[in-house]
Formats: C-alpha cells, sequence, structure tokens
C-alpha cells in the first residue's frame, strides 16, 4: 500500500526568505538530484492598493508570460499572480531568486510558494480522505495579523505492509535532504487512495478497507445524537448558555494546560499545546488513535471541541458541546476555576463516548498497523 508521510520542520523567521529557497535549492545540488521547481507569488484580495505582482513586471518584465489572474482551484476566487502554468512557460530558480528577495518590503507579495518536485519523493499523492499537498519539499511564506507566516514541509510517499512495524526509508537521496532541515516539529501519515488491499502479504489480506463507507451511519447517529446523549449524562456542571457564560466570565484568565493534563494523563492521553490549541491522544489495542482537539483561540478565549477516532482511512469526528444549553460552537473558557468546570464535562461527554462510540467504530473497522500516526 502506498503511504505519504508528511513533515513540518522549524524555520527561523529572522531568516530571509530568498536565503531560506537557497538553503534548500543548495541540498538537492548536494546530492546531485535536479528538482522540478513549481513557483506561485500572489497579490492579496482585490481591494489591496499595492500590487506586488505590477511591481514584479515593471522590475523583470520578461516574467509577464507567468502572469495570471484566475481561479488557483475550483470554488476559490481569481487570484492575480506569478506561476509557471504549463511546461512552454518555465519558472527559472534565478528569477524565484529575484522575486523571493525582495519578500516583503519591495515586493510584498502576498503569499509565496515555492516547491522542490523529484521522482525521488515518490508517486502522485492523492488523499484517500481529502486533497493533499504535492510531493516534495515545499516553502510557504504569506501576511497573517502579525506579520510574515512561514513554514517548511516535506512529503514524500513510500510503499508499505501492514504487517510492519515501521514505514520504509524515503530513497537515500530524500534522507540526506530531509537530515539538513533537523527534526521535524510535526509528522503525520495518510493512506494513497489506490493503495487499499494492495499489500503483498496474502496472509494479512485487506487488512485496510474502504472504512469511510463503513462508519458513516455510526458518525451520523451520534451527530444527531448529541444533544440527547449529553441531556442523558446529567454533567457535572450546569453551565449557562454562551451569551450568559461570556457575561459572567469577561476578562478571565489563566493556565488551561493544566487542568486538562489533570482530567485526563489518568484517561490514558497524553496532551500536547500548540497556537490556541491543545491536542489530546491515545492508543487503543486496536491501532487506532482517539483524539481530542480543543480550540481555545488566540485572542477569543473561547472552547471549540473536537472528538476523533482516526485511522490509515477514516477520521470519525463529533463536534462536542460542553453544556445541554449550549447554543453555538464556541464556548467562553473565564478564569481557571471555571475553565476546571467546563473540563469536567468534556471529560464526562468522552468517557461516554469512550463506552460507545469509539467501541462501535472500532468493532466496524479493521486493525491499523503498527506504523501508523496521523500526526497531531
Amino acid at each position: 500500500m502506498q503511504v505519504a508521510v508528511q513533515m513540518e520542520f522549524k524555520v527561523d523567521r529572522r531568516e530571509l526568505l530568498g536565503a531560506l529557497i537557497r538553503r534548500v535549492a543548495e541540498q538537492f545540488r548536494q546530492v546531485a538530484v535536479e528538482p522540478n521547481i513549481v513557483a506561485s507569488f500572489a497579490d492579496g484580495p482585490s481591494g489591496i492598493t499595492t500590487s506586488a505582482v505590477d511591481r514584479a513586471l515593471k522590475k523583470y518584465p520578461h516574467l509577464t508570460p507567468l502572469q495570471c489572474d484566475d481561479a488557483p482551484s475550483a470554488g476559490m476566487p481569481s487570484v492575480r499572480r506569478l506561476t509557471k502554468r504549463d511546461e512552454s512557460h518555465a519558472f527559472a530558480i534565478e528569477d524565484v531568486l529575484r522575486l523571493a528577495d525582495g519578500v516583503p518590503r519591495s515586493l510584498p507579495f502576498h503569499e509565496v510558494a515555492v516547491q522542490f518536485r523529484h521522482a525521488d519523493f515518490g508517486h502522485s499523492v492523492h488523499n484517500a480522505s481529502g486533497p493533499s499537498p504535492a510531493l516534495g519539499i515545499t516553502i510557504h511564506d504569506s501576511w497573517w495579523v502579525n506579520g510574515r507566516r512561514r513554514t517548511l514541509s516535506a512529503l514524500y510517499s513510500v510503499d508499505a505492509d501492514v504487517t510492519s512495524k515501521t514505514l520504509p526509508d524515503p530513497p537515500s537521496s530524500i534522507r540526506a535532504i530531509l537530515a539538513h532541515f533537523g527534526k521535524p516539529r510535526s509528522s503525520r501519515q495518510f493512506l494513497l487512495k489506490s493503495s487499499v488491499a494492495t499489500t503483498p502479504n496474502e496472509a494479512h489480506p485487506s487488512a485496510v478497507t474502504n472504512d469511510r463507507a463503513t462508519i458513516a451511519p455510526i458518525i451520523a447517529k451520534y451527530r444527531t445524537g448529541m444533544r440527547s446523549l449529553i441531556e442523558r449524562l446529567k454533567l457535572p456542571h450546569d453551565l449557562p448558555p454562551e451569551n450568559e457564560a461570556r457575561h459572567m466570565n469577561r476578562g478571565g484568565s489563566g493556565p488551561l494546560k493544566p487542568a486538562l493534563v489533570d482530567a485526563f494523563s489518568s484517561r490514558g492521553f497524553d496532551c500536547h499545546g500548540g497556537s490556541g490549541l491543545f491536542t489530546l491522544q491515545r492508543r487503543t489495542t486496536d491501532n487506532h488513535v482517539v483524539e481530542l482537539k480543543l480550540d481555545v483561540g488566540t485572542w477569543s478565549r473561547s472552547v471549540t471541541a473536537m472528538f476523533r477516532v482516526r485511522g490509515p482511512e477514516f477520521n470519525a469526528a463529533l463536534e462536542l458541546p460542553v453544556t445541554a444549553r449550549a447554543q453555538g460552537r464556541q464556548y467562553p473558557i473565564g478564569d481557571v476555576e471555571n475553565w476546571e468546570r467546563v473540563v469536567a464535562n468534556i471529560a464526562t461527554i468522552v468517557d461516554e463516548l469512550e463506552r460507545t462510540f469509539v467501541k462501535e467504530i472500532a468493532a466496524a473497522v479493521d486493525r491499523a498497523p503498527q506504523w501508523f500516526n496521523p500526526g497531531r
């Protein structure tokens, strides 16, 4: 079966964008791999007066054939940008570097994406659960509310055996390139559409099947019945509706992670925090991953709770209200004392879903391989 491995690496925002692109290009040169470079330098939404595309074309008129003003993909608005449209319009690395060296001051592109592709990264990727980025190394840089936001990621695919404990390594050339970037900040795996039941080990046929169709009725049942489930549970704290809670808990502050660790470590969950996000996970005996993801906001100080059971080809997700009187998705966190009440309610709901929902999903699908890791 074909499995894609996606890694995200730490980047220093103080490093100039052009310097980062040069550093990646140098790693390909050192292993004698000639990448296919795909780049996009885009203006922002309509209404922004400064056009980096106009500035770039005035400075480098030979880039005019790379100009586009259409939707990058179906369902998206038109975006004016410089990009490689087809094989007749090459985007030379020298031009990519000239534009990148002007970001963000002289050429304030709203969004920049530069991809280094090569066949050594594996077969074409089609995520069984949805759209996927391109194979290779991708640098992404864009404006965000507090300045520029940048990511450096890698995506490769390997031919995996469901009976193995670990995934095979990528080719030595790709390993050497990835080693330069250090330990990944995060890593995840996903199954490719064409890879179901292709393992050569006939003793374990179809170890991963089309589980999404099998579990769809289970997910629908719990989504439509969530309100009655909450009412039946008699949660430990009768929290008020959102508007009332927001008025009562205005100005609340304090740490959030301690209450989560106290409540869920004894339930077998680890707890990892990010920017406005907490992800709690545990692994089942069938190698599925039970996950509680709490979006606590970076400014709103409100919580949105998602509960998931994840396998190689499925992601069974439920949104959790924190009170029977909830009217929306986000619930005000308030101070530490109120947060502890919210966490106690969530823990009670999770206990019930572990007893029911998780077991029903496990009974409907196959075991996951030991190497399965959906990331966070």
